[in-house]
């Protein structure tokens, strides 16, 4: 099957993700196209600390984890876009609940990715995260680090 193009939906996932950060008062900012190891900063400038956040996301509902390679982020969050199902080579929108989003600092996927068998894609699986349910909609890790 030919790989889904979903470049939109994956700014939008950065997107999203930038305004939860906005939200909950966290300064933060989408960086130029093609940086490899981050998409966002999130900042406390009064405590002179960043955070430095790649956003993974993948289309479909059903998605269990998403590719990573490289590890130069304080910060991996996962998003779950829920937009679709792919049937007959086309995605349909069915929009099937909100998007969801798992706040993991990178040294747990890191961990993960490093006690897994590799695969040419460098996938994760979210529940190889011990515990990773604590870390769905947990922007705390972030404010937490940011001590803010």
């Amino acid at each position: 099957m030919a790989r889904l193009k979903t470049q939109l939906e994956a700014a939008g996932a950065e997107y999203l993700v930038l305004g939860h950060l906005l939200r909950r008062k966290i300064q933060s900012f989408i960086c130029s196209q093609n940086f490899e190891d981050y998409d966002i900063v999130a900042t406390n400038p009064e405590k002179n600390k960043s955070l430095k956040i790649q956003v993974k996301s993948r289309f479909r509902v059903s998605a269990t984890g998403f590719p990573i390679k490289k590890f130069g982020s304080d910060i991996v969050i996962f998003v779950r876009l829920n937009c679709g199902r792919v049937k007959k080579k086309q995605p349909t929108y069915t929009y099937e609940k909100e998007p969801e989003f798992y706040i993991f600092p990178t040294e747990l996927c890191l961990k993960v990715q490093n006690d897994s068998l590799k695969n040419k894609w460098g996938k994760i699986s979210i529940k190889r995260i011990q515990d990773y349910e604590k870390y769905y909609n947990n922007w705390d890790v972030i404010k937490n680090r940011l001590e803010l």
